[in-house]
């Protein structure tokens, strides 16, 4: 990015927002990591529950209100003061976080559980405000890499969450780390939501639908009448279909192919949030600040080309491996290659999705920004769903996760057509 381009980075418009999404997406990982970790080692067994039902279920209620609620927190954000709202739900993610700190402190599942869909419902509210007030806040020269730096620090935020809440729930004062971190990070989060500048409301006058089944209906519809909005949420989608994917199939890549431990999994984690960071801005330099989707067809041929060649190179699944660490890892020259792949396929899945998420924003309309942002929300859930319930039925038959990731590689012709077309519909 040239410096014009990227000067708005400390500016009121944009650090406050940029802090308090940060902090958000730290929090959700960190405590979500967290609860996993409590039961994985120890609350699942106690209950006498298998460890992946559990570890599911918790997923699963934290994307739910995505699913049920986003509709509403999209008619929300464009009837009312978005910056207003951002400041009462950051002191609802306080509230959420001290009671979580209550679960941890008396190992109660059940409170953590619904603290946990607590944040989910969170999240929900306050996606459509984070990408519905950028354009309001940005020049339309700033607004692809305002959403570079967005969607890297996002990533970036996920990894780390995940990352501490690991180290802090292997100490032995994990729940007290825990829960101080994650309070401290929603205050914050509050304070410089509070600095996000007001902007003016952009349906003042808008009915607000309670009936949620209702409401996402009408707002499903509405988005996919029209053809910008629908090609670009299609490829929102598909890319995180596409990094949820690759994310769950990383623990066995990493240890039954690669004979790696939990340190190659955080390693590869890593590559991946950094490589869609890279991607993020990258988008943004080749664009030079441009709305367009151009970069979207050679992305997706070359996501094609590296799941098959990563797919040709993993070795085959081996079951008697002594796990090696990261230094043994690094010392064999193959492994970087199959490193370069994975952070391949991160780049250019952030080359594709920051110039969409653009794309949504610049071409919804003002007064229903927010609404098609949800709607968007509702359509990205529904793909990771129902990849990961493809993805377990595949596993299930009895093809192994390298087959899984060269199936969805393949897949990206479907993408293609799709790519070209939203290009066109942007020429016209």
């Amino acid at each position: 990015m040239t410096n014009s381009r990227s000067a708005f980075f400390l500016s009121r418009r944009f650090l406050p927002l940029f802090v308090t999404q940060f902090l958000g997406a730290f929090n959700d990982n960190l405590f979500r990591q967290a609860i996993l970790m409590l039961i994985t080692f120890g609350l699942a067994e106690e209950i006498g529950t298998k460890v992946a039902v559990m570890n599911n279920l918790a997923i699963g209620l934290f994307i739910l209100p995505y699913f049920l609620f986003s509709a509403l927190a999209g008619q929300l954000a464009d009837k009312y003061d978005k910056s207003g709202q951002i400041f009462w739900i950051k002191l609802w993610e306080v509230g959420l976080m001290i009671i979580g700190g209550i679960g941890f402190y008396y190992t109660s599942l059940p409170l953590l559980i619904a603290v946990l869909c607590g944040l989910g419902l969170q999240s929900t509210f306050f996606g459509p405000i984070k990408y519905g007030i950028l354009p309001d806040l940005m020049k339309e020269n700033e607004l692809l890499s305002a959403n570079a730096m967005i969607e890297a620090g996002t990533f970036i935020a996920i990894l780390l969450g995940t990352i501490i809440a690991g180290i802090f729930m292997a100490s032995g004062y994990g729940v007290v780390g825990v829960t101080g971190l994650a309070i401290t990070a929603a205050i914050i989060g509050t304070l410089s939501g509070r600095a996000v500048p007001k902007t003016e409301r952009a349906a003042p006058n808008l009915i607000i639908t309670k009936n949620i089944f209702s409401s996402t209906r009408q707002q499903l519809s509405r988005a996919w009448g029209n053809d910008i909005s629908r090609r670009s949420i299609i490829g929102i989608s598909w890319i995180w279909l596409y990094g949820s994917i690759y994310l769950s199939q990383m623990p066995v890549i990493a240890k039954n192919h690669l004979g790696g431990d939990e340190t190659i999994v955080t390693l590869f984690m890593a590559c991946f949030s950094i490589g869609v960071g890279v991607g993020s801005f990258l988008s943004s330099k080749l664009l030079k600040g441009m709305i367009s989707a151009r970069l979207a067809k050679p992305a997706f041929q070359v996501l094609i080309a590296v799941s098959i060649i990563l797919f040709t190179l993993l070795p085959a699944h081996q079951e008697a491996i002594k796990p090696i660490g990261i230094s043994g890892f690094l010392a064999n020259p193959f492994n970087w290659v199959i490193i370069i792949l994975l952070l391949s396929t991160a780049v250019f899945s952030g080359m594709i999705i920051v110039p969409l998420y653009t794309i949504l924003q610049h071409s919804s309309a003002p007064r229903e920004r927010a609404r098609m942002i949800a709607a968007n929300n509702i359509v990205n859930s529904g793909f990771m769903a129902g990849g990961a319930i493809t993805a377990a039925l595949i596993l299930f038959v009895g093809f192994s996760s390298a087959d899984i990731l060269l199936l969805l590689g393949i897949s990206n012709f479907l993408m293609i057509s799709v790519a070209t077309k939203l290009e066109q519909s942007l020429s016209t």
